[in-house]
């Protein structure tokens, strides 16, 4: 193993166990929360059941028999299992292989939208569902597909049907898996404007998570094997320019903003061990949240702390931590989810 590589896959590290405050898994869900998205009543989105093994031929392969699945869970009521959300209309449920998630909701008349991408069988795709909150469901509205939404980790959305994107490579499958062992700088942010598609940024060491400040003006991506965010000014014609770049001694995934604009990271703290884990899923891999509060609105000075540490005996291979009014949620690629009051860290 060349030393750069040793060093970012955390072959030199150790994972201590601590928590913010009493933790535990939430019922129904075993097969992976990759994602999370959560609206201001509390109301979570979770993506269940992708479908790495497309993505990482080495990968267990009892995850191919993965459901891929939405699911719903109610902040206020934690102690209620999450749930499944049907999918109706125009949409086979069986093709849904879940990885990045987000929500839209209209601020005039609270309706909400979701997109989620989708690794189906012979290309990716976006797939947007309308929210009926009545009848908890999802109501398929349309796909996307495009020659620029290539190899999708993850997506948010800036209208009711336009969105950036992440393509955490060029390729898929075989070739993917040798972009990342090589260290290829192949990834791209993408943006699709409710039409058309065009890249906007490239040259990426695995662009993976990607999230938005709550007034818009602020993008935050994630390039995994740089162990680094970065923080991106939103220019008039959807452009991002760079503003700053966030190093973390970790491989964090997805990026969750709160209503007032810290961000909290999902990380595989050890790389080789989560690598591991997606190969045999009986061996635990390390979890870590870690949560940015910046001083002000330039976003130059930050404090990073460290929420969550586990070995993998509570939950393995975290991607996301979902933040609610003193408590959050912790999803997993392949994993469970957890559920954690946060009383201090």
């Amino acid at each position: 193993m060349h030393v750069k590589d040793s060093l970012i896959l955390g072959a030199f590290k150790t994972v201590y166990n601590h928590k913010p405050g009493p933790c535990k898994v939430v019922p129904g869900i075993v097969n992976g929360s990759e994602d999370i998205a959560v609206l201001p009543n509390g109301l979570a989105f979770i993506s269940s059941g992708i479908d790495i093994f497309k993505l990482s031929p080495d990968a267990d392969p009892r995850i191919q028999y993965f459901q891929g699945r939405i699911f719903q869970f109610d902040f206020n009521k934690p102690e209620e299992a999450a749930k499944v959300l049907p999918i109706e209309g125009d949409f086979d449920g069986k093709t849904l292989r879940p990885h990045g998630i987000d929500i839209w909701q209209d601020k005039q008349t609270g309706k909400v939208r979701l997109f989620a991408v989708n690794h189906y069988s012979t290309e990716d795709t976006i797939e947007v569902f309308d929210f009926d909150q009545e009848r908890a469901a999802l109501v398929h509205h349309r796909t996307i597909q495009h020659k620029f939404i290539i190899s999708v980790n993850d997506l948010v959305a800036t209208g009711p049907d336009s969105f950036y994107y992440t393509n955490d490579g060029y390729y898929r499958g075989v070739k993917r898996t040798l972009e990342g062992l090589l260290l290829m700088k192949w990834a791209s942010i993408g943006y699709y404007d409710g039409k058309e598609a065009k890249i906007i940024r490239e040259n990426g060491h695995l662009f993976n998570g990607i999230n938005m400040s709550p007034d818009g003006k602020i993008v935050y991506v994630n390039e995994v094997f740089a162990g680094t965010m970065d923080i991106l000014k939103r220019e008039s014609d959807n452009s991002l320019s760079l503003l700053e770049t966030v190093t973390f001694n970790s491989l964090c995934d997805n990026i969750f903003v709160d209503e007032v604009g810290d961000i909290w990271q999902g990380c595989h703290p050890i790389g080789y061990k989560f690598s591991l884990h997606s190969q045999n899923l009986s061996v635990p891999a390390p979890s870590q949240v870690l949560h940015v509060k910046f001083a002000d609105e330039s976003r130059r000075q930050y404090e990073i702390s460290e929420v969550l540490s586990n070995d993998g005996s509570l939950i393995s291979g975290s991607s996301v931590a979902a933040y609610y009014k003193g408590s959050m949620l912790v999803g997993t690629v392949v994993d469970k989810m957890a559920y954690c009051q946060i009383i201090a860290y």
